[in-house]
């Protein structure tokens, strides 16, 4: 695989789970007959700025490279690992509905007088954010895995101090034409890109 895929791949996968994050944060969580739904913003408020993170964690990770780049790869491991705990917890704690669930069950009398009251029920919902979770934090696993094997903004594949000669020779080119000078009296190929040759042999 290429470093240009391995980057594509990577940041495609963030903006997948940042997407099914942010969708899980509008999607409701609980239900319960003869009462108003509960959707994820009284459940999880934390999805939807997860969610924005992971997002901008993209430009990073194109901007970023060495160590930088490990340390943001970590980071979404660990973000993705919290959002997977935080969804699991509605999805297998116990009736009350999570082990650490801070968010109450609706109360109150029934929407409608007379109407019967059901017990709680937790949607699908859940699910999408454990699944998006997942995908931040193998996401992340391959930021720390392939980082220095990814092309960063502005990287080039060369030999180190290759771009920078041809930077060199290339703007002592134009500065010689500013002042008025030919370039190519040096002995030069005419491509400010070639280095220089000898004129007499």
């Amino acid at each position: 695989m290429t470093p240009a895929r391995r980057l594509g791949l990577t940041a495609a996968a963030l903006g997948l789970g940042a997407l099914g994050l942010w969708a899980t944060g509008t999607l409701t969580w609980v239900r319960v007959a003869g009462r108003p739904a509960q959707v994820a913003a009284d459940v999880r408020p934390e999805l939807t700025p997860v969610a924005l993170c992971v997002l901008a964690s993209v430009a990073a990770l194109v901007a970023l490279g060495g160590w930088p780049r490990r340390v943001l790869g970590a980071l979404l491991v660990v973000a993705g690992g919290w959002v997977v705990w935080l969804c699991a917890d509605w999805l297998f704690g116990p009736p009350e509905f999570g082990w650490f669930a801070y968010a109450p069950l609706p109360t109150g009398p029934p929407a409608q007088p007379g109407q019967a009251l059901g017990p709680p029920t937790v949607t699908a919902a859940p699910w999408l954010g454990a699944a998006s979770g997942l995908l931040v934090a193998a996401a992340g696993v391959a930021v720390v895995w392939w980082a220095s094997r990814m092309p960063r903004l502005g990287a080039r594949y060369a030999a180190p101090g290759t771009a920078a000669r041809v930077l060199d020779r290339d703007s002592a080119w134009w500065d010689a034409q500013d002042a008025g000078e030919d370039p190519t009296l040096n002995g030069s190929t005419g491509d400010p890109g070639q280095p220089p040759t000898n004129a007499r042999g």
